[in-house]
């Protein structure tokens, strides 16, 4: 019998793939192999349409921030809301994808922000790049929303979006750790009570 047609591969769809195998198991602990396994594709395919592990890795990271993290940070920044309610929904909407049995478990970028010093610096330094990212659209939120009298002027606006900032972060964490979906909304409500009116 004749060779049967090679099958045509999605580069999407082989990306998708490999981001949530370094998602799951990070950099280190991902090999050429698990990756040619999950995706299908042979070694000399991936390198050919990807570059080296290294290479997929940061174009894995990028298309998660990209398509799960940028459209709640667009979300969140460009709400017309009053603070509460957007900061509120910004939390849920993070709680929610913690909860996506359909995606490895945590958040990538938090993931990556873990790893970070055994990776290459490279590859620190974009998981650092998108957690500033997040950091400047929070700490910008509450500085726009203390000129505009949803804060009280004498807080440090700075500080306390670095503060919620970082409370999406532990909600990556805890994501991470299997938390259920009580624990982390129990979580969002304690948070908010540490918003000043």
């Amino acid at each position: 019998m004749g060779r049967g047609r090679p099958r045509k591969t999605d580069p999407e769809e082989v990306l998708d793939t490999a981001m949530k195998v370094f998602w799951n198991k990070g950099f280190e602990g991902t090999s050429m192999s698990d990756l040619v396994c999950a995706t299908g594709m042979a070694k000399p395919g991936l390198y050919a349409c990807f570059g080296d592990k290294e290479s997929l890795y940061k174009k894995s990271l990028t298309r998660y921030y990209e398509n799960l993290g940028t459209p709640l940070l667009d979300d969140f920044k460009n709400s017309k809301d009053p603070l509460p309610i957007a900061l509120r929904r910004f939390f849920e909407a993070v709680a929610r994808s913690m909860l996506d049995t359909n995606c490895p478990s945590g958040c990538f970028v938090v993931n990556s922000l873990v790893e970070g010093t055994s990776q290459h610096p490279e590859l620190e330094a974009l998981g650092k790049e998108y957690d500033q990212k997040r950091r400047d659209a929070f700490v910008k939120k509450f500085e726009d929303a203390q000129k505009n009298g949803e804060l009280p002027p004498n807080i440090d606006a700075r500080a306390f979006g670095e503060f919620f900032s970082a409370q999406s972060l532990t909600l990556g964490v805890l994501g991470r750790t299997d938390a259920c979906k009580n624990k982390l909304f129990s979580f969002i409500d304690v948070a908010m009570t540490a918003l000043p009116s």
